[in-house]
């Protein structure tokens, strides 16, 4: 009778876990609120049994561990703050229009109460799980960076900038974003900034950027685009 057990459990496992797809998602968005709320240290299980339901085995289904746990957390959450940023190469916006839109929807991001969170909470447990700094850094910040640096070379190309140095370019159009009101959310010393001042922000950095950076091909369409009405 008890040698019985842990083979009924071994076959059960697997068999709930493909009735049951949706349970792994509605188990990572409850854990996903509670590291957030509580931090790494308070979070448990068995707060999120009791957020969801279930029991401990039926966590233990999908994930081995608290750490395995927070490590696919990190990673569900990266995805779902990056997932609306704008994918450059199928913007058919001008040089100018595109970084604006880049610049304001990434300023968005980093800015929302979700993201902050996530920063801080990152930031507080990269020194214990080495995996979710890196794992933030590459689904983040690495695969914006990289695009921006393609998109840069490609422009480069076509004349519209003149950019030696892609990757420094782009290091220099992130950095110019990671401002003062950036670091002051961050550490909770101020709330948000008016979407007003984020976009007359945004627009400086881009004019500044392209005063550096902008191609001779940009400077001939720049005039001879129509001037705008008052």
């Amino acid at each position: 009778m008890a040698r019985s057990r842990p083979s009924t459990a071994k076959i059960a496992r697997p068999d709930f876990a493909s009735r049951r797809p949706d349970k792994r998602r509605a188990i990572l968005a409850a854990a996903g609120d509670m590291f957030l709320e509580l931090g790494y240290g308070a979070a448990t299980v068995d707060e999120v049994i009791r957020r969801i339901g279930g029991s401990k085995r039926t966590v233990y289904a999908y994930f081995p561990s608290k750490e395995a746990l927070f490590v696919a957390v990190i990673d569900e959450i990266v995805g779902e703050i990056v997932r609306p940023l704008p994918d450059i190469d199928a913007l058919s916006l001008d040089v100018r229009e595109t970084l604006l839109l880049v610049a304001a929807q990434h300023m968005a991001t980093v800015l929302s109460e979700r993201h902050i969170a996530l920063a801080r909470l990152v930031a507080s447990e990269a020194a214990r799980f080495p995996e979710i700094g890196k794992d933030y850094y590459e689904h983040g910040p690495a695969r914006g960076h990289a695009k921006l640096e393609q998109y840069f070379e490609r422009q480069h190309r076509l004349g519209m900038l003149n950019i030696a140095d892609p990757r420094k370019a782009a290091d220099f159009f992130w950095g110019m974003l990671l401002h003062h009101d950036t670091l002051r959310r961050l550490y909770n010393v101020a709330a948000a900034p008016k979407p007003d001042r984020v976009r007359a922000e945004c627009a400086a950095v881009v004019n500044l950027f392209l005063s550096i950076y902008g191609g001779a091909a940009l400077g001939r369409r720049a005039q001879r685009r129509p001037a705008s009405r008052a």
